[in-house]
């Protein structure tokens, strides 16, 4: 009898043993998944992000290219000044980050701001843009190190470019300046745990925005980071653990850099943070291994129950991974669908283009791009206020869209007001028809627009046209003439084609 009560007690030892096993193998397996589903979590978040600074930025290069056009065409000098102080006037609503936008001379010396600087202030010789535009030749936007608004007294990140006259002589500096302040409100709320952190860096390692702010580490040089030394130089994208030089907490962070602006955006949990689930779920486990010791003193029946016990807690973690990849699922759609009008977003656009101007390239096919952009919409806005301003952006995406419904054609919303038509083998004929198609469409919908001269919505539209193979690898010398038609169209009344 005591014999086979010893052998059942060294059977419920064993199987003890083989339990405590299984859950020890259970908790580190749980701890390994959760850290690479925080990795897929932040470098899309990263990449998400990186899509809304690169928009910011893109939308500030077209309106500064915008000015520096204007300004070959007619001058820096009064009263052509007055043209350019209307369209000033008419950009402070096109982006949300905008602080500033000013016009300096060759000397340094403001001429045309879109909000006056203080007296005793309206010298930029000694700006990093100024200097760096005096001294090189290219007419290339430079993007500067965050600096305090002279304007505001706030930090902002300025983009500008050179002007100069058909000699190529240095005629002075175009520069728009962005709120840093209106970053840190749109990473504010995100969720990023108590030691969360995002960062924005230029490429020469300069630390332009951090979330939570802190004063003291803005404009200041990270180069000699592992970001910079080791992790950028084997990829754009990644991610990684470290120790923050800043506040010497670990992290699990993502990178992505920008190709067209060479930004790089990172995103970063803090580990001990995102380990706190983890470590309830292994605090759990923990209990049951205890639990099961005292089951193998009484009884190896309590030891089967709590096996069923763990299967049903494999199952949880089952629908949490379910609902995990759900959720990436969903962010990927948001990284390629505008959230506003269900068409393309620009991230989508900019991915799709290249590989048409290719297609078309090898086909030995010409391409056709259309840039469309709602007349006197700030206007609208002003008068029917911004949520009526939204479901005027839907009603005309919608009627793109049913416009190109037949058609081989890519639809995206381009910023703001604005959106652009991919027309994959279209010849300029056909394109300025489906231009024309669209702009008769949206007249004909009679949507009320009383702040218009035209009384309903309206749009001015740019075509722009070429042969695949002598297009640059991104197609941008086709959006550019696209946009110089626009413009045209624009300055000729409006509601109408403009081909280029």
């Amino acid at each position: 009898m005591k014999k086979k009560k010893f052998y059942l007690s060294l059977v419920i030892t064993v199987a003890f043993l083989i339990v405590s096993v299984l859950l020890t193998f259970q908790v580190l397996s749980a701890r390994t998944q959760t850290i690479n589903e925080l990795n897929i979590n932040v470098i899309n978040l990263s990449r998400t992000l990186d899509t809304y600074s690169e928009g910011v930025i893109r939308q500030g290069e077209m309106i500064i290219k915008t000015i520096s056009s204007m300004t070959e065409i007619y001058g820096i000098k009064q009263p052509e000044l007055e043209r350019i102080r209307t369209l000033l006037s008419d950009q402070t609503t096109f982006i949300e980050q905008l602080n500033n936008i000013v016009i300096y001379d060759d000397k340094g010396n403001q001429i045309l701001a879109m909000r006056d600087i203080p007296k005793g202030r309206r010298n930029g010789a000694d700006r990093s843009f100024f200097i760096y535009h005096r001294n090189n030749v290219s007419k290339d936007i430079f993007i500067g190190p965050p600096v305090i608004s002279r304007t505001t007294g706030k930090w902002v990140i300025t983009i500008s470019r050179r002007l100069e006259d058909d000699n190529m002589t240095f005629k002075g500096v175009v520069v728009l300046t962005l709120n840093v302040e209106n970053f840190l409100e749109t990473y504010g709320k995100l969720d990023m745990g108590k030691n969360g952190s995002i960062s924005l860096i230029s490429d020469s390692g300069t630390l332009m925005i951090r979330f939570p702010f802190n004063e003291n580490y803005i404009g200041k040089a990270f180069s000699d980071s592992l970001l910079f030394t080791t992790y950028l130089k084997k990829s754009d994208s990644g991610t990684a653990t470290v120790i923050s030089r800043v506040d010497h907490i670990e992290r699990i962070f993502a990178f992505q850099k920008n190709k067209r602006y060479g930004l790089v955006t990172t995103v970063a949990v803090s580990t001990d943070e995102a380990l706190n689930s983890w470590r309830h779920h292994a605090e759990i486990l923990g209990a049951i291994v205890i639990f099961l010791i005292g089951c193998a003193i009484f009884s190896g029946g309590y030891v089967f129950k709590e096996i069923s016990r763990r299967v049903q807690l494999n199952k949880e973690l089952a629908n949490a991974k379910e609902s995990l990849m759900s959720a990436n699922a969903q962010l990927k759609e948001m990284a390629s669908v505008d959230s506003l009008t269900g068409l393309a977003n620009r991230r989508e656009f900019d991915h799709i283009f290249p590989k048409t101007i290719q297609t078309c390239a090898k086909n030995k096919k010409s391409i056709s791009l259309l840039l469309i952009d709602i007349d006197f919409f700030k206007n609208y806005n002003d008068k029917y206020g911004h949520l009526d301003g939204d479901n005027c952006l839907r009603n005309v995406a919608a009627i793109i869209k049913q416009s190109l419904a037949e058609l081989n054609a890519v639809a995206a919303r381009y910023g703001g007001e604005e959106f652009v038509v991919i027309l994959p083998e279209a010849e300029l004929e056909l394109a300025k028809k489906i231009a024309e198609t669209i702009t008769h469409n949206i007249i004909n919908e009679k949507l009320i627009h009383e702040a218009s001269p035209f009384g309903v919505v309206s749009v001015s539209t740019g075509v722009s046209h070429a042969r695949a193979a002598d297009l640059d690898d991104d197609g941008t010398s086709l959006i550019e003439s696209a946009d110089t038609a626009l413009y045209r169209a624009k300055f000729c009344g409006r509601n109408q084609v403009s081909i280029i």
